[in-house]
């Protein structure tokens, strides 16, 4: 996303030293202990919500091949969720695609998801939930205007918004400051509106029932995008309570055999990281 990129990268990435294969079976085993013990602190019915990956497609053939491998260790999620829990937990997945510039390769891109979906069970271009940064964008100038608390919970400096959280913890900025000090929404401001849609999608899936837990679980190809996820569900949760949220986001990637996981409880603000 333009201006929201931070290409500084304190970890120095290797190659991975096995297949794919057992790789995903590895990080697959550490992801679904966490669901499963996220799980039994509830008794509310439950959606989990996935965000398979946010994507400007068409893009290069190193980004088609970790979407293809991200979306086969998601399907692979899936059948663990689905044959533990049966009918108990549903399931939405869920792709940000970035069309701010425009929608010219609409076409090209469709081309791609049907690439990226082909065989699976149950990441389908039925079950998926295709949603575009562009609206997004419109619907967080709204949200600014209509929600007190969201607008409300920005420190202005230099030109940017930033999240006013207790521990100032995020240093990307959400969005930009206009001239006529009105904030432009950008990154997090983005990914809020995100959260807030992906919510809507969970609660029609239960009939609109109020009590319900969504588990959020987040996949991120680059370390910018894995801290402005981290960033919109902070903002979020603490400005709106639609619903009770468990986040689960990770920095993912098999070609730099890194797994960076960081999960928080629905009332807790305090995140927690596995790396391995």
């Amino acid at each position: 996303m333009n201006n929201c990129t931070d290409t500084s990268e304190e970890k120095v990435y290797t190659a991975p030293t096995v297949s794919f294969d057992i790789w995903k079976e590895e990080k697959l085993s550490t992801l679904i202990k966490i669901i499963e013990d996220k799980l039994t602190l509830t008794t509310n019915p439950v959606v989990v919500v996935l965000e398979i990956g946010h994507f400007k497609l068409p893009k290069e053939d190193e980004n088609i091949s970790w979407a293809k491998q991200n979306i086969e260790f998601s399907e692979s999620l899936c059948e663990k969720i689905v044959q533990k829990y049966k009918q108990k937990v549903k399931i939405i997945p869920t792709m940000l695609i970035n069309n701010l510039e425009g929608d010219e390769l609409e076409s090209k891109t469709q081309e791609i998801l049907k690439y990226l979906l082909n065989n699976n069970k149950y990441i389908t271009e039925k079950s998926l939930k295709l949603l575009s940064e562009r609206n997004l964008k419109n619907r967080a100038y709204k949200a600014l205007k209509n929600n007190p608390a969201l607008s409300d919970s920005f420190i202005h400096i230099d030109g940017k918004a930033f999240f006013k959280d207790k521990e100032y913890e995020h240093d990307l900025a959400a969005g930009f400051v206009g001239d006529d000090g009105d904030i432009i929404p950008r990154c997090g401001l983005i990914l809020t509106s995100f959260m807030d849609k992906v919510t809507e999608f969970a609660l029609q899936r239960m009939h609109q029932n109020e009590n319900i837990d969504i588990l959020f679980v987040s996949f991120s190809q680059e370390s910018f995008e894995y801290k402005r996820v981290k960033l919109g569900v902070d903002i979020y949760t603490s400005t709106h309570n639609k619903a009770n949220i468990t986040p689960i986001i990770s920095h993912w990637g098999y070609p730099i055999d890194t797994c960076l996981i960081s999960h928080r409880d629905a009332d807790s603000k305090k995140w927690h990281d596995i790396e391995g």
